[in-house]
């Protein structure tokens, strides 16, 4: 009797941890990115969420950039398990979105209008050659492509762009800055190289 409580207890940890690894590992390229989509969404939910607190509160205009600047903390715990070099990325990607959360106004609310191209897609091909994007044998690649220009979306989502995933024992990873080079580096995305 004494043996099959420790007994349950270890199965039970193995299967709810095969679970959460499974859960990860068997998710598609397409369904990383609707995440990372959706974790942009709750970031930018938290920005206008800070800005309400801080306009009741009667905060000045500069502490209640401050407040937006805190809805980072959501994003960070959204993006470890969707970067694949998270470590690396992340001071990029901190100086990156804080500079989205200092824009007052309309902020990206309602989610991508636009069609994502996997390399198992047919148009694929030809969509690297419409936008004169590269992608890399050595890694998964998918293409967003944005139905409409919008001002308030990231910078990121206002033209075509490759989307470079690497596959882990956690599942697919998002590349960000090998993704976002030219958006970091401040240059026209056929200059930047991968």
């Amino acid at each position: 009797m004494k043996l099959w409580l420790p007994f349950l207890v270890v199965v039970t940890a193995f299967l709810a941890i095969s679970y959460i690894w499974g859960f990860n590992f068997f998710r598609s390229p397409s369904q990383v990115f609707i995440q990372y989509e959706r974790a942009m969404l709750d970031y930018t939910a938290q920005i206008r969420q800070q800005q309400e607190v801080g306009s009741k509160a009667g905060l000045n205009e500069r502490e209640i950039a401050f407040l937006r600047e805190l809805a980072i903390v959501e994003l960070e715990g959204d993006m470890k398990s969707l970067v694949f070099d998270f470590q690396k990325d992340w001071p990029l990607m901190q100086r990156h979105y804080i500079q989205y959360a200092h824009r007052s106004g309309d902020w990206f609310i309602e989610g991508l209008s636009g069609s994502l191209y996997t390399q198992d897609d047919p148009e694929y091909s030809s969509f690297l050659e419409l936008y004169e994007l590269q992608d890399d044998p050595d890694s998964y690649c998918l293409i967003f492509i944005p139905g409409s220009s919008e001002k308030n979306v990231f910078t990121e989502f206002s033209g075509a762009r490759v989307y470079y995933l690497q596959r882990t024992i956690w599942g697919y990873r998002i590349e960000w800055s090998r993704s976002l080079i030219d958006l970091i580096l401040d240059v026209a995305i056929s200059s930047a190289s991968v």
